[in-house]
This record gives structure tokens, C-alpha cells and sequence, in this order.
């Protein structure tokens, strides 16, 4: 740490970018700054009030930097080295997998249409990024809708004969020069607008093509058109109008529910709802909601295809001037950032939140693995009001009333969240009181310091009969949290009991529901068992 601290007072104040190294000299977090000399010394504070600060100086072993010459740039570099390194305490917007983009070739004679992963500076135009069901279909509907050709050869090679893409009217054969390159090139640019959700103009254009087809009698023409123009019709009545203008704009939200974080990107192109994008950011449970939005905003655009001049957020971001230079600089003009309280942009918000809500639901219920169904089967069979994604549950152990200790396991989506256990000793009872410990614990964990460090569960299970679980109860009762609904779990007859009710519910023996609590409560009962053991075998010793 002396090395260090000389390092810190040779700080350059510049803006670029800074990087702090683990043990193993892997990268845990890059951050930007204007001033170097000023960020990176912050988190040398003696008293840092940021858990996530907190952590990366217990785990921090090294720091290195790289000036850079304005904020923009730092901006964009940032983003580079979260993608490539994927450090521990930064924002993951994307997962491993790099998402695919429709690459236009327009810097070609004779464009062509095709699939890749990686934007290149080429002259070609490129579009995404998309989800692989979703660039699919919009591979097929444009090979529907305009014979742009199959063939990947580049340049274009001349044949005597076309392809069979010809002969079913999937291709316009420019191989054979069945087209010219000015009637190829104006589909090209259709393409382009389709591509861009600019529907009106393009039907316009088409309309008029028709009908001069119509009056130049090349019915067959006009035949193209006008299947081209019942399709495009048929995708505009299946979009929702969600503005009373005609603007582009995208729309960002999140939901949020314990470590779950689910962002959605509404894309509204002439006044219509044309898609959206799904991201479950990682590593975002220890950051603000500016931290948050600005570092997924920053990483979306930085390879994103196009920028709309408009971007609603469903909460501020932290450097929200800068942002937007950033975001301007890479659309060419002016992009604005919108955080509405009222209006039409506060509905659009409260749409696309919705929507992250329902789709973080459905993954922690069925995306993460057998167990989540259960919690959804719980919900129903004991008729919560909410889906219990975070349960607590305690255990008490003893022998004769010596050495009494209490546990608390947390289970978040049916899986173990070690981080959140925590262990409780029990003193001055000299007889065994099951029930008194419970209270005692119960109440230890909602009134005391852990009721703001850990935050109220779904649902808190107790190892035993009515009388536990009223004693539960109470304790959170006191605690201001009688919201939360209690049950007990007896061994042997493997019953439930719940607060309220007269008569203990049984499940059947072969539910997931009923093997999810029993996991939780087995889990609860070794981790107690565990401490009770250590803390005779001290005392003995």
C-alpha cells in the first residue's frame, strides 16, 4: 500500500480511464473520469460510505490508467475494457454471446444481405442488434419482400444461368442482368427504410409504383408491389401506436427484485412500437440507479447501429451532459435524454417498466433451473399474495438448553444466497425454549441493524409447529412487518403451518413446492447445527 499511496500524488489530472487489479492481477473495475488525480484518490477516503467502494478496496491489489485526450473518448474506451475484461464490480449489460446485426452492403455494386456479429468501419450500412429469433424473421420478411440477391460472392460474379432463388421469385438475378442497377440499388435503399422502421414513406413510394406500373400495363410489376404493400400494411396494423407524433425515440426501463435486474428497450420508429431489446444486467446490485442506467445506456449505444435523437429513461443518469455529448457525437446530431414525471413519455416509461417486470418474473420463475417453478406452485397452493423470491428461515440448536444457537438461511429464486446467512447466539436461558429463541431471533434480525442492511424477505420460514410460527410472528409484528407471511415446517409429518390458519396444509409428498421448503429447512438446520457444534467444542476445549 506504500507503493501506492506514492502513486496516488503523481495522479495526472486528466481525464481517461482507470482500473484496479485483484490479487491475481485480474481487472475488478474500470471506471472513467475527467480528473484522474480526483476519482481515483476517492476511493482512497478514510471513511467510504459505498459497500461496493468498501469491497473493491478489500480486494483491490493494484491500479493502473490511461489518459485520454477529452471525456468522450474516455467514454467510449471505458466501454471497450468493460466488454473485453468483464471485471467483477462493473455493470454487464450483454451476456458472453455477442448479439447479431443485418449488415447491408450498399459499399458494393450489387448489395447484399447478410448476418454478423461484428460492426466493421467498411462503408456498409449495419442494423441491430437484435435478438437471434428476432434477426431471423426479419431475414425472412425482407427476403419476402424485395428479391435482394442469396449469394455472398463479392464482388458479383456474371453466369449464364441464375440460381433457383430466381425461378421461385426470391431473387432478382442481377447475375445475369435480369435488373438494372438503378431499380436494384432504389430496393436497396427500401431495404434501408424498412430496416429503420420507416414504413409510411416506403409505402408511399411503393403505392405510386404500382399504380404507374398500373397505367404503363406491366401487370406483373404491380403484382410485386402490391403483395410488397399488403405486407408492409399487415406489419403496420400489427404495431401498437404509442405516440401522437411521428418521432423516433427509444425507451428505457428496468425492473428490479433482490439481485434480478431485468432492462427493456421499447424502439418507437414514426409514432409505432417496432421492437425492443432484452438485457439482464450483471454486477448491478451494489451500484445507484444513475450508476446503473448511465453504464447500460453508454454500453447499449456504443455498438449499436442506429441512435434515435430522442432516448426516454425511466430514471435520471448520473453525468447525463456527457452522456449525451457522447451519444451525439456518435449519431452525428443532437440526441436528447428525457426523464419524464408526466405526460406521454411518463406512460411510455411505465409501459416498458411493465414489460421488464413480466419478463423478470417469468426468468426467475422458469429461466434459472428446476427449482424456480416451485416458487410459483408455493404461491398458489398456500395462496401468497406475492411470489416469494427471497426466503429467510430460522433454526434453533441445543443440547439440554447448553450452547443455544440460531440461524437464518435466504434463499433468492429457490437457490442459496450464502451471503445473506448469518448465525445468532442465544443467551441466559437455562432450560431448552424453543419458542423463546425463535422470538428472540426473529426479532434480532427485523428490529436490529439487519433490517436495513438486508432488507424484508417474501416470505420467512421457521423450523417447527404453530407455536414457532406464532412466536415469528410476533416478532414481526413488533418489528412493524406483519406483512410478511410466516409458516412453519414440522419434521416427521412434513405439515405447514401458516399464521392465521386453524389447520396445518399438507402438500403431496411428491410436489417441487413441498421439496423446496424442506431443502430450505434442512439447509437452515446444518447451518445451525454447524455453529452449535463449534461453540460446544470451544467451550469444552
Amino acid at each position: 500500500m506504500k507503493n501506492l499511496a506514492s502513486r496516488l500524488k503523481i495522479l495526472p489530472d486528466k481525464p481517461g480511464i482507470y482500473f484496479f487489479r485483484g490479487c491475481d492481477r485480474k481487472i475488478i473495475y474500470v471506471g472513467k473520469a475527467k480528473s484522474l488525480r480526483k476519482r481515483v484518490r476517492s476511493y482512497f477516503t478514510k471513511t467510504p460510505n459505498d459497500t461496493k467502494v468498501i469491497s473493491i478496496r478489500q480486494n483491490m491489489a493494484d491500479f493502473d490508467y490511461i489518459v485520454t485526450s477529452s471525456e468522450l473518448e474516455a467514454v467510449m474506451l471505458e466501454s471497450n475494457y468493460i466488454k473485453k475484461y468483464r471485471p467483477r464490480y462493473n455493470i454487464i449489460l450483454r451476456d458472453d454471446k455477442q448479439y447479431p446485426y443485418l449488415k447491408l452492403t450498399i459499399n458494393e455494386e450489387w448489395p447484399k444481405l447478410l448476418l454478423v456479429r461484428k460492426l466493421e468501419d467498411d462503408g456498409a450500412k449495419y442494423f441491430g442488434p437484435y435478438t437471434s429469433s428476432m434477426v431471423k424473421e426479419t431475414m425472412r420478411l425482407l427476403k419476402r419482400l424485395f428479391p435482394i440477391r442469396w449469394c455472398r460472392q463479392s464482388p458479383l460474379k456474371k453466369r449464364k444461368q441464375p440460381c433457383m432463388y430466381y425461378y421461385i421469385r426470391r431473387c432478382s438475378a442481377p447475375c445475369i442482368g435480369a435488373i438494372d442497377r438503378k431499380s436494384y440499388m432504389e430496393m436497396a435503399q427500401e431495404i434501408v427504410q424498412l430496416l429503420r422502421g420507416r414504413f409510411r414513406g416506403l409505402l408511399r413510394r411503393l403505392k405510386k409504383d404500382m399504380g404507374e406500373a398500373s397505367l404503363a400495363l406491366d401487370f406483373e410489376r404491380a403484382k410485386i408491389q402490391r403483395d410488397r404493400i399488403r405486407s408492409l400494411e399487415k406489419i403496420m396494423n400489427g404495431q401498437a401506436v404509442v405516440s401522437v407524433d411521428t418521432a423516433d425515440r427509444d425507451v428505457i426501463a428496468y425492473s428490479r427484485r433482490e439481485s434480478f435486474i431485468c432492462a427493456v428497450v421499447l424502439k418507437v420508429r414514426e409514432g409505432k412500437l417496432v421492437g425492443r431489446d432484452i438485457f439482464y444486467p450483471e454486477g448491478a446490485s451494489d451500484s445507484g440507479e444513475g450508476e446503473m442506467f448511465s453504464s447500460m445506456v453508454s454500453q447499449y449505444y456504443a455498438d449499436c447501429a442506429y441512435i434515435p435523437p430522442e432516448i426516454v429513461l425511466g430514471a435520471p443518469v448520473d453525468e447525463k451532459g456527457l452522456l449525451s455529448k457522447f451519444l451525439s457525437k456518435k449519431r452525428g446530431a443532437q440526441v436528447r435524454l428525457v426523464h419524464p414525471t408526466k405526460g406521454r413519455g411518463l406512460a411510455l416509461v411505465k409501459m416498458a417498466k411493465e414489460n421488464a417486470g413480466l419478463l423478470l418474473e417469468r426468468k426467475v420463475i422458469f429461466g434459472g433451473g428446476e427449482r424456480e417453478p416451485a416458487l410459483l406452485e408455493l404461491k398458489i397452493k398456500l395462496r401468497l399474495e406475492a411470489l416469494p423470491l427471497r426466503i429467510e428461515a430460522f433454526d434453533i440448536s441445543n443440547i439440554q438448553g447448553e450452547d443455544t444457537v440460531g440461524s437464518m438461511v435466504t434463499f433468492v429464486g429457490g437457490k442459496p444466497h450464502k451471503s445473506d446467512y448469518r448465525k445468532f447466539k442465544v443467551l441466559g436461558r437455562a432450560t431448552p425454549d424453543d419458542v423463546g429463541c425463535m422470538y428472540e431471533i426473529v426479532k434480532r434480525r427485523y428490529s436490529g441493524s439487519l433490517k436495513g442492511e438486508l432488507g424484508p424477505p417474501d416470505l420467512v420460514l421457521v423450523d417447527g409447529g404453530i407455536g414457532q410460527v406464532n412466536a415469528a410472528h410476533r416478532a414481526l409484528e413488533e418489528s412493524s412487518l406483519s406483512n410478511i407471511p410466516v409458516l412453519g415446517l414440522a419434521k416427521k409429518l412434513e405439515v405447514i403451518y401458516l399464521f392465521g390458519k386453524k389447520s396445518p396444509v399438507r402438500l403431496p409428498r411428491d410436489t417441487s413446492s413441498l421439496h423446496l421448503l424442506q431443502r430450505i429447512r434442512d439447509e437452515a438446520h446444518r447451518f445451525a447445527i454447524t455453529f452449535h457444534r463449534a461453540k460446544r467444542a470451544r467451550r469444552l476445549r
